[in-house]
């Protein structure tokens, strides 16, 4: 009998413990809607409540195979959000909102080419990535943590951790254009070795803000953003024996010409090599006049001008070359009030470093003022036969980053152009 009840006084406490739980829970825990709801709004308060803004580290892509990029934003109201990006200098304002799921979301709902520019077809952002799923973006982030601190964020179709974190001042305007700048220049590299310890180079694989190591094994791919001080990369990474999460640039020398990247110890480099001409032409936009054409393409230039003419038509630019991600044609027409990109294929001929092969694709993007196939019709089209399907020599005097190159037709030599960085107006007259 003793022994009963001892186990009867044992057990009795647990009986009133969970009993008192059970009636308390209902004071102390807040319905699921509630939460979410006030999760939702504190969100809208952190977002808005810096209004200096907020830089994102953003990365696409659930394989990370795309790279890494910043975005800069500013929530200027419960509906509105201006953005832009390191490569993309517009400053764009479009509606956003923070809505309820199984928790808050944070989604660009109305259109901003800033941020959807990741998201977009392949067929719709220049052909980059299929042409079904691009580079496989989010604009609707779960939040998983907001702060005055950082606001972190998972991209609901990628699963990437996104973090942002807080501006000051007027960074929106100053550290966005230095990531402009540091972006411009990263994209002048196409080529990377990686050297070790030793100093031995070795290849590095290089494509959209990503490296692989292929000295040996099986290669493990490292993203990165660009910084205006270097390299930060989505999370740690191992290479030459060395594991680092940012590289820091160091400015050319006569060992180094065009710098390199280095890890705090200064262990290894990844070391930028001069980029091949025919991945420097296709990479940027180059200015066409008549005087530098071969004799071949003046017969085409001499019927496009009449046919302009005759058509009120007035060419005032004329471009090849890369697009803001688009490869092909752009025109500007109509004293600037009207502007237009035909695309083409430019395509690098595989083992040559200087050879490229043009075609048209045939696409048409409207970049003001109306312009379409009537103005292409009208005598533009004259311009681009010289060009389509032939491939091209490309040469220049200075192999590393010329502001000039002479593109010349391997099947016809007199089918030659002269192109340069620099902008050339009234190119029939230049």
């Amino acid at each position: 009998m003793k022994l009963k009840y001892i186990v009867l006084a044992l057990l009795l406490p647990v009986f009133v413990f969970n009993s008192c739980k059970r009636e308390t829970d209902p004071i102390f825990e807040k319905n699921a809607t509630i939460r979410v709801n006030e999760a939702i709004e504190k969100a809208y308060q952190v977002l808005q409540g810096n209004q200096a803004g907020w830089m994102m580290k953003y990365y696409p892509s659930n394989s990370l195979d795309f790279g890494g990029y910043t975005i800069f934003a500013k929530f200027i109201s419960n509906a509105q959000v201006t953005l832009t990006s390191d490569v993309n200098e517009d400053v764009v304002t479009s509606t956003y909102g923070v809505v309820q799921e199984s928790g808050p979301v944070l989604t660009f709902n109305g259109y901003n080419k800033v941020i959807h520019f990741f998201s977009e077809p392949g067929m719709d952002n220049g052909g980059i990535g299929a042409d079904d799923t691009g580079i496989k973006g989010d604009f609707e982030f779960i939040v998983l943590q907001a702060s005055a601190d950082s606001v972190v964020l998972k991209g609901k179709k990628s699963g990437n951790r996104i973090v942002m974190l807080p501006l000051q001042g007027n960074q929106f305007e100053e550290l966005s254009a230095d990531y402009q700048e540091a972006s411009r220049s990263f994209d002048d590299y196409g080529v990377f070795k990686l050297e070790n310890q030793d100093g031995e180079l070795s290849d590095l694989l290089y494509n959209m803000r990503t490296f692989q190591d292929v000295s040996g094994g099986v290669p493990t791919l490292h993203t990165f953003r660009v910084t205006p001080n270097g390299l930060e990369f989505y999370r740690e990474v191992e290479l030459g024996g060395v594991r680092f999460s940012t590289l820091s640039y160091v400015q050319p020398t006569e060992t180094y010409p065009l710098g390199y990247f280095t890890d705090s110890g200064n262990l290894i480099k990844v070391v930028p090599q001069a980029t091949p001409l025919n991945l420097w032409f296709r990479n940027n936009l180059w200015s066409l006049s008549y005087s530098n054409v071969g004799a071949t393409g003046r017969s085409y230039w001499n019927v496009a001008r009449t046919n302009l003419a005759n058509n009120n038509i007035r060419l005032n630019n004329y471009y090849i070359g890369n697009y803001q991600g688009f490869a092909g044609m752009v025109y500007i027409l109509q004293n600037g009030t009207v502007g237009g990109l035909i695309t083409h294929n430019i395509t690098l001929v595989p083992g040559t470093d200087n050879q490229v092969r043009i075609s048209l694709d045939g696409s048409i993007y409207n970049l003001g003022g109306g312009f379409g196939v009537a103005y292409w019709s009208a005598g533009l089209n004259q311009l681009t036969t010289p060009f389509n399907n032939r491939t091209f020599t490309i040469t220049a005097d200075d192999p590393n980053k010329p502001n000039s190159v002479l593109l010349t037709d391997t099947a016809i030599p007199t089918n030659t152009f002269r192109v340069f960085l620099e902008d050339i107006n009234d190119p029939f007259n230049n």
